[in-house]
């Protein structure tokens, strides 16, 4: 017998046993006939992605868990860079205003858009390369009160700061400065930066005035801790001159 016969033979028994006279379907598939395959294919909803065994389940995201996880990381490091950034103070350079552990908001916009650093201010900012400062140093975040800006000339003597003659004494400091500072007159493009804590602070009096394309945001808000929560103090002094726009 051939092998052509034996599959007629068994192709009329099969017909004979289902009474339906028709020819075994070639394909899984639906059973109309047409080989979709779709009864030989794992289903694959939900954007489902192959994890290794060593994955925890609760770890194991699909695409869609992903791509959320991606934009919502990128949409935060966008407001980061451009809008505010959460900072915290490391050390006493700014107490009393500024105690260590403190947590504040800085905002980016305000220097960007509407005018340039006034007197009274908190920056947060890297400081400038010096012979006083290293290359590390320069990539550290510094938190400091603008003190002076351009044209301005600060002298400190007798324990206290002087602004174009004018004495500051009654700022927000923790106690009379120890030391002494010749006069010199804040550069174009430049302003001059002091810790409240004028004797427990690394600011413009030992390495100079700071450029401002260093400023990276305004402090405007503490949030924690929560008894602190809210704006930060008024400056006391009012500069002696206006200050325009832009200098």
């Amino acid at each position: 017998v051939t092998a052509a016969a034996a599959a007629a033979r068994g192709w009329r028994l099969n017909a004979a046993a289902t009474g339906d006279g028709q020819p075994p379907s070639s394909g899984g598939g639906d059973g109309d006939g047409n080989n979709n395959g779709d009864d030989n294919k794992e289903e694959k909803g939900g954007g489902a992605m192959q994890w290794p065994e060593w994955v925890p389940e609760g770890l194991r995201l699909n695409m869609d868990d992903v791509f959320t996880v991606c934009l919502t990381f990128a949409v935060s490091l966008t407001i980061r860079a451009t809008v505010a950034e959460p900072r915290f103070i490391p050390s006493l350079s700014m107490f009393p205003v500024f105690d260590i552990g403190d947590r504040l908001i800085a905002e980016k916009l305000t220097y960007r858009f509407a005018h340039d650093p006034v007197p009274g201010d908190v920056i947060i900012f890297h400081p400038p390369k010096t012979d006083k400062t290293s290359d590390a140093l320069t990539r550290e975040v510094f938190i400091k009160r603008v003190v002076a800006v351009a044209g301005d000339q600060v002298e400190v003597k007798a324990g206290e700061l002087y602004v174009n003659g004018v004495s500051r004494g009654a700022e927000l400091k923790l106690e009379p400065a120890t030391y002494v500072m010749a006069p010199q007159t804040v550069p174009a493009g430049d302003v001059f930066v002091m810790g409240d804590n004028r004797n427990n602070s690394f600011d413009s009096h030992i390495w100079g005035p700071l450029p401002k394309q260093n400023i990276l945001g305004r402090a405007c808000f503490k949030y924690w801790p929560p008894q602190k929560f809210g704006s930060l103090p008024e400056y006391p002094i009012a500069p002696t001159n206006v200050v325009p726009d832009r200098y």
